[in-house]
């Protein structure tokens, strides 16, 4: 049994909730950076009113993304290339409208399917 992102939240960040979230938060904007963020977030909540899983699960995206590619511009270039279509600037700029996390996804499919390997939760005959 997985722990709850409470408890993973705790361990990381120590015992007091408040505290810990906060540090969380820090943790998400620091990994997210200039170059992988994008500034959707409403205004009069911030991240701070965000779940804890949500905000778990953005610091593992930005910490792989930064690390395998570097940059959300980079992503989108990769994500083209892999697909074929890295001359289509219109291809391009609709995923420059995605998230991180989805153009993340996205490219974990199309590096699979590039390499040879069915995608995540897809069956091949």
């Amino acid at each position: 049994m997985s722990n709850s992102p409470l408890s993973i939240m705790k361990e990381r960040f120590g015992d007091d909730p408040k505290k810990a979230k906060e540090k969380l938060v820090a943790a998400v904007k620091k990994a997210a950076g200039k170059d992988l963020w994008l500034d959707r977030l409403n205004e009069a909540k911030g991240l701070a009113h965000v779940s804890n899983k949500k905000l778990l699960h953005l610091e593992q995206v930005f910490d792989q993304v930064s690390k395998e590619v570097g940059s959300r511009d980079k992503l989108i270039g990769e994500i083209a290339k892999l697909s074929g279509r890295a001359k289509d600037e219109d291809y391009k700029a609709r995923l420059a409208e995605e998230s991180t996390p989805t153009l993340w996804d996205r490219f974990q499919a199309v590096q699979s399917s590039a390499a040879g390997s069915p995608a995540k939760g897809s069956k091949r005959s």
